[in-house]
């Protein structure tokens, strides 16, 4: 029995070793803040939306470790259509965008004060396209 106890000791200090070494570098709140720029950590979509009956953009948030972002608020067209806090790591949230077009504008801080901003404007569907040319006055097959 008097060797039980000092085995137990040690497998137990073993497992809180490997714990603390499986949680180690992978802890945001850990490292230092590095500087962040809004292209870093907002990623909003390159292309507008389809013209379909849904019209979404998925705004992706990639903060390296170390930048928590205090908040993330994506606005469309003047309304808040979503809110994050506590943004220690990798998130996204989609948001409709209106057929009659928007500007989406993402905001955000980080924990250090680091402020961020980005805005994408998007396509107005309620219109027809613009062809640009045609065989109006002047135009080209008169004759």
């Amino acid at each position: 029995m008097t060797r039980a106890l000092p085995i137990a000791i040690v497998l137990a200090g073993l497992g809180v070793g490997a714990t603390a070494l499986a949680q180690g570098g992978d802890n945001p709140y850990d490292s230092p803040e590095p500087a962040v720029t809004a292209s870093q950590v907002l990623k909003l979509p390159d292309s507008a939306p389809g013209c379909g009956s849904v019209r979404n953009a998925t705004v992706r948030i990639t903060p390296p470790t170390g930048a928590i972002l205090g908040y993330v608020r994506i606005v469309v067209d003047g309304r808040q259509a979503a809110r994050l806090t506590g943004v220690p790591r990798a998130a996204s949230a989609t948001v409709r965008i209106p057929q009659s077009g928007a500007r989406l504008s993402v905001t955000s801080e980080t924990l250090g004060g680091q402020r961020m901003r980005s805005s994408r404007v998007f396509s107005d569907c309620t219109r027809p396209p613009d062809t640009g040319g045609g065989s109006g006055p002047g135009g080209a097959g008169e004759g």
